[in-house]
């Protein structure tokens, strides 16, 4: 058994080896070493195939390090006390490394408490894992107030530039040419997406992505039998997307139950395949107790299941919710309601109210954050559009391609 494992983890090395041989796009996050300078545990976390695993390797480079990824089929499924001979094999191959990567190590029930073990012993550890509740659960609570946190997303516009080898620089944001070529450059995104492997091989290859994350991480995680009813009920989730979302609403129109409604839709927030934005204001409870608006965790995914057509209001809207996700790391953030308006985004700690429209049309987008900010008084208030820029007193009115450079 350890001899296979051996030649496992020895591949392994060779691959992580070869990826951070090749040109890698440097993803726009916090220094994330700094979280390791303790013998903490970093869970870098995320939707399938989003670039944790290439992340993992970018943040221990010019370190000796041991990457053991638990998908593969010779390593998935083992036994919790066969982990000890995981970790024998590691000695006996490498030495003593100074930092374990252990990729999607929750196919490993009870893994927390190797890692645990790691920790207390003063290893340095990433886990990567493509489901929130592998640091929910009960064992899970070994590791309280030991580990850091980051969610990790398909590129952003920003990092998708980056991987054309188009990131403008600062003038480019103010040139008639520049500009054209942002918003040329935007329009593909909006279509493509940004998860970095249909980047390298096409745009085909976002339907096998969404393929692997509804079965892979959706269907076989909570052993669904009705696979097709699920797949359809997933597509007409999706297409709620930029949208308010009533569990109770979708249960009905796709003809389940609703406690069937809210396990599979939690499985789908659980593999971070859509997000669901709270009201402001509303007290935290069941994360379906109230109307949420609904956002998918990349533009490739709407384009491949999503029953409406693709509308560009909406599609900015989401686009703009998935950066200020990626900022906040989902915390503060919220919708806001009132009787007769409604504001796309607050973000509470910069009390920063943002909505969003294709075209700066009609006044009842200004209006409803005029009645936003009597309640909120925010310091700034912003109008998303397509490309229009102007100062409209207190509101700026910015293009999209602009905020999604500069915030």
């Amino acid at each position: 058994m350890k001899e296979v494992i051996k030649r496992a983890l020895a591949e392994h090395l060779e691959i992580a080896r070869e990826r951070l041989g090749k040109r890698l796009v440097e993803r726009d996050v916090p220094d994330l070493r700094r979280f390791l300078q303790i013998p903490n545990i970093l869970a870098l976390l995320g939707v399938r195939r989003c670039g944790k695993s290439t992340l993992a390797l970018m943040v221990v480079r010019g370190s000796r390090f041991v990457y053991i990824n638990f998908d593969d089929e010779t390593l998935f499924g083992l036994r919790p006390e066969q982990l000890r001979v995981v970790d024998e094999a590691v000695h006996e191959l490498v030495g003593k490394p100074e930092l374990y990567i252990l990729d999607e190590i929750h196919n490993v029930e009870r893994w927390e408490l190797f890692v645990q073990r790691l920790r207390e012993r003063g290893e340095r550890v990433i886990v990567t894992g493509s489901n929130s509740r592998m640091l929910a659960g009960e064992l899970a609570s070994a590791l309280t107030g030991r580990h850091v946190k980051y969610v990790l997303t398909p590129f952003s516009f920003r990092e998708y530039l980056k991987f054309r080898g188009q990131l403008p620089g600062a003038e480019e944001l103010y040139t008639t040419r520049g500009v054209a070529a942002l918003k040329r450059e935007l329009s593909t995104y909006l279509k493509v997406g940004g998860f970095p492997e249909a980047l390298i091989i096409g745009r085909e290859v976002a339907a096998g992505i969404y393929a692997d994350i509804l079965f892979k991480d959706v269907v076989a995680r909570r052993r669904i039998r009705d696979v097709e009813g699920f797949r359809d009920f997933a597509r007409s989730v999706v297409s709620y997307y930029a949208g308010q979302f009533s569990v109770r609403r979708i249960a009905k129109s796709a003809g389940v139950d609703y406690k069937t409604a809210v396990a599979w839709i939690q499985a789908m927030t659980d593999a971070y395949l859509i997000y669901l934005v709270p009201r402001y204001g509303e007290r935290p409870r069941e994360i379906f107790t109230y109307i949420k608006k609904l956002y998918v965790v990349d533009p490739s995914i709407i384009s491949v299941a999503a029953l409406k057509k693709e509308d560009m209001g909406r599609l900015m809207e989401n686009v703009v919710a998935m950066h200020l996700l990626r900022k906040t790391q989902g915390e503060g953030l919220y919708y806001v309601r009132g009787e007769d308006y409604e504001v796309d985004f607050y973000v509470e700690d910069e009390k920063w109210l943002i909505q969003v429209t294709h075209q700066l049309e009609h006044p009842r987008e200004l209006r409803a954050l005029e009645k936003a900010s009597a309640r909120l008084r925010p310091r700034r208030m912003t109008v998303v559009t397509w490309d229009e820029e102007e100062q409209l007193g207190k509101i700026e009115v910015v293009p999209l391609y602009k905020l999604l450079l500069t915030y």
